[in-house]
This record gives structure tokens, C-alpha cells and sequence, in this order.
């Protein structure tokens, strides 16, 4: 297995040369489920007047690749989106795989088989990102209705919470709010939710996924939520910061 220097590099390169997806509901399953492997994240910025190139490019080139990688194991789900409130990005991008030994073999085969179809194409893609970010996550806890809704939206919110009261801070998530969004998601409000461990990159080291069918159901989903913490409850003095991003799923033409 690679050092983690080069791993890293590699998660920059794949940056530089490509990037886009779908969301089938996941950073995810349509089940509930416990440490899940882990998530790479790429965040892009792109010019708004090269959105629609950058994205046709994904779909001709990148996603074929993608769902080939799927098929042989190498990877288990990704997922694009696109901004639409908050951050400083414009495009999220999103590779799942159950251990670190299968993103090895996913760089080399994902930039390999870009090259390979298109190296215009390929040059083309770099040249449109303008910056990025790389963040690492450990999928720690899944939830999702069987059979999963069809997601329109996904709700990121990240915390930076002090690591001696972690503990504390996913055992209230886990006794105390779990079951209200497990309510939301039988009352038909919330598509799913995902809990995400910090594992290298960013200044966040805890973060909730919020999966959703419609742009209204979030208030009602919040309000459900916020009105049954209490006000003096530990966790609002256990974050230390905190940040919200909405972004839309970017589909395959086919869907």
C-alpha cells in the first residue's frame, strides 16, 4: 500500500484531471448501516460558463469509467452535485470505496482509461478547474428507507467538535437525534441521513448528510428536528464551528 504522501498526491492528480458523478442516495445503501468505508471528496470551482462543458465532458467520458469500476468491485458508489447555497465551491465530487487499498487501484485505472478515450478531453477537463479541495471521510453511520426515494438535493452539514468530547457528541447523536431523523424519513421528509468521521483534509472532523426529494421538505425536516433538542442541551457548547452546504444532484442523462 502506498505512504500516505502518495496517496495524497494521487487524490490531487485525480483532482486535476477529472471529476463528476451521480448520487444514487449515499455518500450510500438503502439500509441502516455502521462503518462503511470511506469517502474521498473533491470540491471543484469551475467558471459558471464552462459548467455545462465540464459536466457533458463527466458524462461522455467519466461516467463509463465510473460505473465500469463499480461493476469490478473497485469502487462502490460516487455522486456529483452542484452548488446551490453556501461555500465557496461549485462542484462536489464523490468516490465511495470499503478500504484504502481500493483507491490504489482506482487512480491508476480512472486516469488511465480517461487518457485512453480522450486526451483532449482530459486536457480540456484540468483546464476548466480553477481550485479545489480534497477531504477524506469515514462513513460511520448509513440511513436510508428501502426502497431509497429519488434524491434531489443533499444537505452537508460540517462541525468542528473538540475530540475529548466526541464521545459525549455521537452518543447524543446517536441516542437523542437519530431516532427523530429516523422519523422524518417514515414521515416522508427526509430521504436519508449519513454520519461522516474526519480522516484526512479540512478543518471539519464530523459532519451529517442530509438527503432530500424536495427544497421544502428541509424546513419542515429542521423544524421537526430543533424543536425537540432543548435549548441547554451539551452539544449546542460542544461545537466549536460549524458551516452548511446545499448542493443539487447532478444526474446521468439516463435518469
Amino acid at each position: 500500500m502506498k505512504t500516505i504522501s502518495t496517496f495524497l498526491f494521487g487524490l490531487v492528480c485525480c483532482a486535476l484531471l477529472a471529476t463528476s458523478l451521480v448520487v444514487a442516495p449515499s455518500d450510500a445503501v438503502a439500509q441502516d448501516t455502521d462503518d462503511e468505508g470511506l469517502v474521498y471528496v473533491a470540491y471543484f470551482k469551475v467558471s459558471y460558463a464552462d459548467l455545462e462543458e465540464w459536466i457533458d465532458i463527466y458524462h461522455e467520458h467519466t461516467l463509463p469509467i465510473l460505473q465500469q469500476l463499480q461493476e469490478e468491485g473497485v469502487i462502490t458508489n460516487w455522486g456529483l452535485q452542484q452548488h446551490s447555497t453556501g461555500g465557496e465551491y461549485n462542484l462536489r465530487f464523490a468516490i465511495l470505496a470499503e478500504e484504502w487499498d481500493k483507491y490504489d487501484q482506482f487512480w491508476g485505472e480512472y486516469l488511465g482509461g480517461l487518457e485512453e478515450r480522450s486526451e483532449e478531453a482530459s486536457a480540456r477537463w484540468s483546464a476548466m478547474i480553477q481550485d479545489h479541495n480534497d477531504e477524506i471521510w469515514n462513513i460511520t453511520s448509513q440511513h436510508f428507507p428501502d426502497p431509497a426515494p429519488e434524491i434531489a438535493y443533499l444537505y452537508d452539514s460540517l462541525f468542528q467538535i473538540g475530540y475529548d468530547e466526541l464521545d459525549e457528541w455521537n452518543r447524543f447523536w446517536k441516542e437523542t437525534v437519530g431516532p427523530i431523523l429516523d422519523q422524518a424519513m417514515e414521515d416522508g421528509i427526509l430521504g436519508g441521513w449519513v454520519v461522516e468521521g474526519h480522516n484526512t483534509g479540512g478543518r471539519y472532523n464530523w459532519k451529517v448528510l442530509y438527503f432530500f426529494e424536495e427544497w421544502d421538505d428541509m424546513d419542515d425536516m429542521f423544524g421537526l428536528v430543533l424543536g425537540q433538542i432543548p435549548s441547554d442541551a451539551a452539544l449546542w457548547k460542544q461545537i466549536q464551528a460549524h458551516d452548511d452546504v446545499i448542493w443539487a444532484v447532478v444526474s446521468d442523462p439516463a435518469e
